[in-house]
């Protein structure tokens, strides 16, 4: 009777350990990036680069683990409202609205930084001659809320001495904002490098931000549901290698010309998307720096600083609390990396 008893106690024993070993890897990890022009395609370069060279099937095919990836047309809204839902894991988008969310109640942490220094642009109808950022005093300018347009805006116009109530704004997604310009509806609107409307002879660039002080210019983040996090350390770990390796590619100036026909896929002309990185003040090795730094911390301390100040939000965030960079840590010292964006 207790061979029976021994024989039971280790299959019980063994059926724990094969179900816990089994739960340390999820069946299907689920990501959210806003969605570039062409569908499949999302807005961060980060996204496209690891896509491209499937770097996600790489890293997890062998686990079994599927990859879900949603292109959200809502941008930084739509994925927040997709992570409040249980929807998603991860997300890759623009700070504004990541600190709109965890603004907002969303439980996560901020694990990483794609992407810093991103540029917006101000367009505006060629038939008003408008010269300058003051020019637009009494106009209707488009820029889509709860985005990090609207951020960028606010900036742009407090540094050439304008607020919000200066102007006539007008809420308006990208898409949106394109086509009601080329019909006349609105003045100007804030959007991003690809710039269709100046080819066609529609619209004048007015202000672009590409020499703005870096600090003061938009990041994209990483997040990763506190829920997935403390369940699969390990996965979240393994999911920052995986960005790390894109971004190691991307901040090689070999690769700028891969990278501006990359984008072109996504529905972006070559001439901008070419333009786009390494330039101004910001080096590309520091453009795709994705170590949550000091540097890092600050920018998103900064940010709610100046959304509180502007009633963006309501609730102060402890970013020293949310900013979690031990999974880049490990990351980066498994690939050899941990000197490459040293200081």
């Amino acid at each position: 009777m207790n061979k029976w008893k021994k024989i039971l106690s280790f299959a019980a024993l063994l059926f724990i350990t094969v179900s816990a070993q089994a739960a340390d890897k999820p069946k299907v990890i689920r990501f959210a990036y806003p969605a570039a022009t062409n569908p499949g395609y999302a807005g961060a370069p980060v996204i496209n680069v690891i896509n491209d060279q499937g770097l996600f099937e790489k890293e997890f095919s062998k686990d079994g683990i599927k990859i879900e990836q949603s292109y959200i047309k809502t941008a930084g809204p739509g994925t927040n409202e997709g992570l409040a839902a249980g929807l998603y894991d991860f997300a890759d988008y623009g700070d504004f609205a990541i600190v709109l969310g965890k603004a907002g109640g969303l439980k996560n942490k901020l694990i990483l930084a794609p992407s810093k220094g991103g540029n917006v642009y101000i367009l505006a109808r060629a038939e008003l001659h408008i010269k300058s950022v003051k020019d637009l005093k009494g106009k209707k300018v488009s820029y889509w809320k709860g985005t990090v347009l609207q951020t960028q805006a606010l900036r742009v116009l407090e540094a050439n001495g304008l607020t919000e109530k200066d102007i006539r704004q007008i809420n308006l997604t990208g898409a949106d904002a394109l086509a009601a310009l080329a019909a006349g509806s609105i003045d100007a609107l804030v959007g991003s490098y690809d710039r269709p409307l100046i080819d066609q002879g529609l619209a004048t660039l007015v202000y672009d931000t590409r020499n703005f002080p870096v600090q003061k210019r938009y990041r994209e983040g990483l997040i990763v549901t506190d829920d997935f996090a403390k369940k699969y350390p390990d996965i979240t770990k393994r999911v920052v290698k995986v960005f790390i390796q894109a971004e190691h590619w991307l901040s090689q100036e070999k690769n700028k010309e891969r990278l501006a026909q990359l984008l072109v896929k996504t529905g972006a002309k070559y001439k901008y998307a070419k333009g786009e990185f390494g330039v101004g003040n910001l080096p590309l090795k520091e453009q795709f720096n994705p170590v949550p730094d000091k540097d890092f911390v600050d920018g998103y301390k900064d940010l709610v600083d100046y959304s509180l100040k502007n009633k963006l939000i309501r609730r102060n965030i402890d970013v020293d609390q949310w900013v979690d960079r031990s999974y880049a840590d490990a990351a980066l010292k498994e690939l050899g990396l941990q000197n490459y964006w040293a200081k």
